[in-house]
């Protein structure tokens, strides 16, 4: 009630909304990325049961889809809405790793599942929920340092955040080392390192037709070591955004310093004046006074 009140208030104009600058948050934000989460789960689910038998074989390819569909929105709609939104008044990081929280969270009661839905093993499921939150942890960090620059540089973060994600697997596909169908590989083997370096090429290829190896997909040991040079990558990218933060502080600080040494003249004219007072006695009054002519000693009477 407090908030629909609240929200009246600033309809009617009778109350200021100090959260202008980002309305909501991380409300909306929370809001819309439940929305994306539900409509990919219906649709996955929505066109098998449409076809009126659920098989494995009718929702496998499905779930690969809702699989690489998720990665995306992790890796790619997240910063875009970011970096197109005004940048929050607190630590760029801190607001960052809330994101992080109201994203990886949620997606985990929509990964797991797969298990029972896809008849996926556990260790195919923990690796394709390992491979988006270390991309989520490395992509934040690239975020955090450019959630605060101007227009032009936003648009360039957000290309690099675009080229990490699906830079690796278009070139090994336009060189002909992939095949156009990420979730189709050609061979058995695990997918050329371009592609196990992008984003997106890491959750496809995880979660990829392997069924020749008598399971629906397969995690690799080349699997396993792209997640965790992604996670040190991460973990780089992130100290730098620290220390960018850090920077981007100091300025604010010699902004204060600045401004006290301009109030300094009246500083030192009080004090001045403090002083004088000092040196006056109690009973003596200052020179030139009134008191010093009224004095009859003084006026030699």
């Amino acid at each position: 009630m407090e908030w629909f009140k609240s929200e009246f208030a600033i309809a009617r104009g009778s109350e200021h909304d100090k959260w202008a600058h980002r309305r909501g948050e991380p409300r909306n934000f929370a809001f819309l990325w439940a929305i994306y989460l539900m409509l990919g789960s219906i649709i996955a689910l929505g066109v098998v049961l449409a076809g009126g038998i659920v098989t494995l074989d009718a929702y496998q390819p499905l779930s690969r889809g809702l699989v690489v569909t998720l990665a995306i929105g992790v890796m790619i709609f997240w910063p875009l809405l970011r970096l197109s939104q005004a940048a929050p008044n607190e630590s760029a990081p801190i607001a960052v790793l809330k994101d992080l929280a109201i994203v990886l969270i949620p997606l985990q009661a929509v990964v797991w599942p797969q298990m029972v839905l896809a008849r996926w093993t556990p260790d195919i499921v923990l690796a394709t929920s390992l491979a988006m939150i270390a991309w989520a942890f490395l992509v934040g960090g690239v975020l955090a340092m450019g959630i605060r620059s101007d227009a032009t540089w936003r648009s360039c973060w957000m290309a690099l955040i675009i080229a990490m994600v699906l830079g690796g697997a278009t070139i090994a596909v336009l060189a002909g080392q992939s095949s156009p169908d990420l979730l189709r590989p050609r061979s058995a083997a695990a997918a050329p390192v371009l592609v196990l370096a992008s984003g997106a090429g890491l959750v496809a290829d995880i979660s990829a037709d392997r069924s020749w190896s008598g399971g629906w997909a397969l995690a690799m040991p080349e699997h396993w070591r792209a997640i965790w040079s992604t996670f040190a990558v991460g973990t780089l990218v992130w100290i730098g955004a620290a220390l960018v933060a850090r920077v981007r502080r100091l300025p604010d600080s010699s902004n204060i310093l600045d401004a006290d040494l301009s109030n300094a003249p009246d500083l030192q004219s009080s004090s001045g004046l403090e002083s004088t007072l000092e040196e006056t006695s109690p009973g003596q009054a200052p020179s030139g006074s009134m008191s010093e002519k009224s004095d009859p000693a003084a006026n030699g009477n």
